[in-house]
């Protein structure tokens, strides 16, 4: 443990192990040259290191000799930089097949299984006789069992050994086949098939594919350069897995049955109906299972990998699929939790722009306290789109951070966005996007925020017991759903399963009421109180952590274990809280009357539990947490000025070598939140600004009873870090709400605006993403045949493509291009050509321009004319500009020729010069002005770059007064203020609209000029969405039709909206309570 002095040495320039890594999307062919450079600049752009991490799109066979020079140069690379090279242990995603190579060397056990259900009643007979034993394509039979059914629960059913053609079926009952069945093949894996992560060997393979071949080249860099693997989402059965269509299925695997005899001590094959049907004793069952399937593939998976990385000197970091939702989670991976202690740096993931997700991040955060692990890591930023802000990722990290993660993985951070790239689920954090040399920024602020909540130790003396096991008792597969994908829909269609997640969202909303009233706590999961549980002078310990306070949610059975803990706790002196009824079930066992006397240990035991004297019982959670207050006093109080608990400021708490140290974030967007922070322990604060890196001592008032409190004013999703020195003596002074008369308004110096000069930093954009086409045999063929009616360009490719029988390539979740594109094919060849138009109202000054991704062997035209492929590229260096020649008034003529290959890639051209879009997308000469609003109806209609506002004040300032700038509403990725050519300050969003400029004010005239900042979103799209509304953004909403479709372009608005003064500071009076 350090102390605060030792820490804040750190924080100018914090080291690479507290920057952010971001997945290295390596996407297309791997050039030596092009990795170093982009290494180079993610270093100079203020991150960490990078996950090497296969991803849609790549042309370098994955694992290959080329891939692993490619892999050596980067870790060269890195090393000279002081950067870390991680290792994502996967061809795109999810962990544990190999991309489909463990499947690959042994189909019949590598191979993902289930067991699945096919229903004969007296309305549907079995062709042929079916027997226990039978083995074909669609799988082994294991039990065939005669039983009495009633809508979706089975009565009194019989194991049977024969089902014969014709048998009669009475009325009432079915007979029931079940199979195990092995995994088809599936695009998604190369067209190989998922691995069984339930059989050791097969993991064991995937060591053997993966981790061991790069050990074979870079072991000497391993623990040094080399840090560790990622691992994402593994499973043992995904929305990939392909079993016989119209049959329900559960998870299985290879050694399963023997597996689940030695654990539980009977044969699971007795019990199949349960897992489909409700029935008498049906919840011990599925309990028994989802335990079961979660001890295999802990032990299988994440342990194996762990121990191979602890071997190695390395790292296993990672996240489980569907760690959100307690229904899917159950269904793919059992339960989340158990599977981080197998991982040295536990991690989540969070996709989209939003702050629900407070169980997925204690999930996670929980163990890895518990565990004293020193990193987790977040996996996030995924599927927010290219109008992602520096706000958002700012009040996303915030938010993460004060519930315990501490390091960013960004995704993604593209090798290349050409073709189908840039729809992988963006925004982009490298060098193609137009914000990217203001990277640093907030580089360095997590940086800080990472050394700060990693010093110490937190916190936190509630533990919450998970209600996993309560999850377990209800999750089947409904007998009259089908489980099989559709489409690549990314999802179950099994109502029952979202059942079960509304369930989980209780527990979810439980977490953030804790957080809320700043009541932190860990989650207790049974398994890991199994294995690291234990009763030490009156606390609960879980590995290496202990609390003195125990909440039970409101579940419907426990582990025999946890109930005997609590039993030992609270006679100890511990404190337990029980939400709602006393559970009927132990172990998903149902023990009825568990007042009367007898001699089974589990009654015995839950009837200690509910009769002893230190539980305390509440009926609700707001009884809960109203019981929780009274008998857990807060160290940290956190009031509004209606001497409310604040519930949007959440925070940390961590005690250090001399004192405290806590992180606040204002996880509220919109409004300022003005709040008085109590502290029970006496010290001296100083509050520090990681954005800024300043620290400046805070004056607080000392309370009688010991503590202190102060006053801090946050705006939208602001965040700040205090340092309390409990050694120390505080700086007494004014801490309390300031008065603020209720007519005041701001002493305006000088109003901007409402029109501008502009200065743009880029080339204007126009983006023609329609065309029409025409494919033919030969050059003389093509100019016989008519062209094609007008549409988007991503349907003329795939027209074409089916044309000629090629593979399709306007969805991302195809095969890896490097598995297909050296295929030959008798189609290769054909001759193309798009037409592409546009109007020009005005003939622009300057040249003009046509961006082409990868033009290859390709020519260009406008009005018949040729154009002139240069050697400049356009964001990203596979973008080629085009000089267009022939440009004229009216309507212009683009068209590209070449020849149409199984490798290429069509997309949208992109128009660049000193010209405006007007709001009917016709090029008109550029204003050079803005007015106040929305800059893409101003003539910058698909414009991603920044523009710089330029103001002129004349009036000279005062002495010994001070001066801000405040803005009105204003839209852009970030934005910056200069003064006489002076930087004064950044705008963040909501966050920072405010920036003094006092210091860099002169007597005479005053040049102000404000930068936006815009982003690719109205270049890239999506454009013809008319529901705008989803909260995570996919390769699906850049390809809409049908009723979501619109011909129309949606647009993101970008620029200064609203009045701009500057104000004069006054000084602030205050009122005490």
């Amino acid at each position: 443990m350090r102390t605060i002095e030792e820490l804040k040495l750190e924080l100018s320039n914090p080291s690479e192990a507290y920057r952010s890594a971001p997945f290295w999307a390596w996407n297309d062919r791997l050039e030596e040259g092009e990795l170093a450079r982009q290494i180079d600049g993610m270093q100079e752009q203020g991150m960490g290191g990078f996950f090497i991490h296969s991803r849609e799109g790549l042309e370098t066979e994955y694992l290959s000799e080329e891939w692993m020079q490619a892999v050596g140069t980067a870790v060269k690379r890195a090393a000279g930089q002081r950067m870390e090279a991680w290792i994502y242990d996967e061809d795109k995603w999810p962990s544990g097949s190999a991309g489909g190579l463990v499947s690959k060397t042994d189909p019949g056990k590598y191979t993902a299984k289930a067991i699945s259900l096919e229903i004969f009643d007296a309305g549907h007979l079995p062709e042929h006789t079916i027997r226990v034993g039978d083995a074909c394509e669609d799988g082994t039979v294991v039990a065939l069992m005669s039983a009495r059914i009633e809508g979706r629960t089975v009565g009194k059913y019989t194991r049977e050994e024969t089902l014969k053609t014709g048998q009669e079926i009475p009325k009432g009952y079915a007979w029931l086949v079940f199979r195990v069945e092995i995994s088809g093949e599936s695009e998604w894996y190369n067209g190989f098939a998922p691995s069984d992560n339930l059989n050791p060997a097969a993991v064991r393979t995937f060591l053997d594919l993966t981790h061991e071949r790069y050990k074979e080249r870079f072991q000497s860099e391993f623990g040094r350069t080399v840090k560790g693997f990622f691992t994402d989402e593994p499973n043992f059965c995904d929305f990939f897995s392909v079993f016989t269509k119209g049959r329900p299925w559960i998870p299985w695997g290879e050694g399963m049955d023997e597996y689940f005899r030695e654990k539980r001590g009977y044969s699971f094959y007795d019990y199949l109906p349960y897992l489909y049907y409700d029935g008498e004793g049906c919840e011990k069952i599925r309990h028994d299972y989802w335990h079961t399937l979660t001890e295999r593939f802990s032990e299988c998976y994440a342990k194996q990998l762990y121990d191979w990385c602890d071997a190695n000197r390395l790292l296993m970091t990672g996240h489980m699929l569907y760690e959100n939702d307690l229904g899917y989670g159950a269904r793919v991976c059992g339960a989340a939790m158990p599977h981080y202690r197998y991982m040295h740096a536990p991690g989540i993931d969070i996709l989209g722009e939003q702050t629900r997700e407070y169980l997925t991040v204690k999930q996670c955060t929980s163990v890895a306290n518990q565990y004293n692990r020193d990193m987790v890591l977040t996996e996030t930023y995924g599927c927010t789109g290219w109008d992602f802000t520096f706000e958002g990722q700012k009040w996303l990290g915030d938010w993460q951070f004060v519930l315990g993660v501490n390091r960013r993985c960004q995704h993604l951070a593209l090798y290349s966005i050409t073709g189908c790239r840039k729809r992988d689920y963006p925004p982009v954090f490298n060098y193609q996007t137009t914000w990217w040399e203001n990277n640093r920024i907030l580089e360095d602020y997590f940086g800080r925020v990472s050394a700060c909540v990693r010093t110490g130790e937190v916190v936190r003396d509630i533990l919450v017991i998970h209600p996993m096991s309560t999850i377990w008792t209800m999750c089947a597969s409904a007998p009259d759903e089908d489980l099989n994908h559709v489409e690549m829909n990314m999802g179950w269609l099994d109502e029952h399963i979202f059942r079960l997640n509304r369930v989980g969202e209780e527990y979810n909303r439980l977490a953030k009421t804790l957080m809320g009233i700043h009541q932190d706590f860990d989650f207790g999961d049974e398994m890991i109180l199994e294995e690291a549980g234990r009763v030490q002078e009156g606390k609960l310990f879980v590995q290496e952590r202990s609390y003195s306070i125990v909440i039970v949610p409101r579940v419907a059975t426990l582990f025999s274990g946890t109930v005997k803990l609590l039993n030992d706790f609270m006679d100890q002196g511990g404190k337990v809280i029980w939400t709602g009824p006393m559970i009927s079930m132990v172990n998903g066992r149902y023990i009825p009357e568990i007042s009367e006397p007898g001699a089974d240990a589990d009654r015995c035991e839950l009837r200690r539990l509910a009769q002893h004297p230190n539980l305390q019982r509440a009926e609700d959670y707001e009884q809960a947490v109203s019981r929780l207050n009274h008998i857990h006093p807060r160290l940290l109080r956190v009031k509004n000025d209606r001497m409310q608990e604040d519930t949007d400021i959440l925070a940390m708490i961590r005690k250090t070598e001399d004192g405290y140290l806590i992180f606040a974030a204002n996880n509220d967007r919109e409004h300022q939140h003005r709040v008085m922070l109590r502290f029970a322990a006496p010290g001296a604060v100083q509050s520090y600004d990681p954005l800024d890196d300043v620290t400046r001592p805070a004056a607080v008032r000392v309370l009688e009873q010991g503590g202190i409190e102060f006053v801090e004013t946050f705006t939208p999703a602001m965040s700040r870090v205090y340092f309390i020195r409990t050694g120390q003596k505080p700086l007494e002074g004014g801490a309390a709400f300031p008065y603020e008369h209720p007519h005041r308004a701001d002493r305006v110096w000088a109003c901007l605006g409402p029109e501008a000069m502009i200065t743009r930093d880029m080339e204007n954009v126009l983006t023609l993403d329609r065309c029409s086409y025409r494919l033919a045999d030969t050059e003389q063929d093509i100019c016989a045949l008519p062209w094609s009616p007008d549409m988007e360009v991503w349907q003329a490719q795939r027209q074409m493509r089916d044309a000629m029988g090629l593979r399709q390539i306007y969805y991302n979740g195809a095969p890896q291009r490097y598995s297909w594109i050296g295929e030959e094919c008798g189609a290769d060849g054909k001759v193309f050509e798009l037409k592409f138009t546009f109007e020009v109202n005005e003939i622009p000054d300057g040249p003009l321009y046509a961006a082409i991704e990868k033009p290859l062997d390709y020519s260009l035209t406008c009005n018949r004319k040729a154009c002139q492929e240069t050697q400049e590229y356009f964001l990203d260096r596979k973008i080629i500009r085009f000089r267009v020649n022939g440009l004229k008034k009216g309507v212009n003529e683009l068209i590209l020729k070449g020849i149409y290959r199984n490798t290429t890639e069509l997309e949208d051209i992109y128009l660049l010069g000193d010209f405006m879009v007007d709001s009917e997308r016709r090029m008109i000469q550029d204003r050079g002005r803005l007015h106040f609003g929305d800059w893409t109806m101003q003539g910058l209609y698909h414009y991603p770059g920044s523009v710089v506002y330029h103001f002129q004040v004349e009036q000279p300032p005062e002495r010994q007064k001070r001066y801000e700038l405040k803005l009105g509403d204003y839209r852009g990725t970030l934005g910056k203020v200069t003064v006489n050519g002076k930087n004064a300050g950044i705008l963040i969003g909501n966050t920072r609209k405010n920036v003094d400029i006092t210091d860099f004010l002169t007597t005479g005239s005053n040049a102000i000029d404000i930068q936006i900042i815009g982003s690719p979103r109205n270049m890239f799209g999506p454009f013809h969405q008319k529901y705008t509304g989803c909260s995570r953004i996919s390769w699906e909403d850049f390809r809409t039709a049908g009723e979501f479709h619109t011909d129309s372009y949606v647009l993101k608005p970008y620029g200064l909206q609203g009045q701009i003064v500057i104000a004069e500071l006054e000084g602030e009076s205050a009122y005490d309570y």
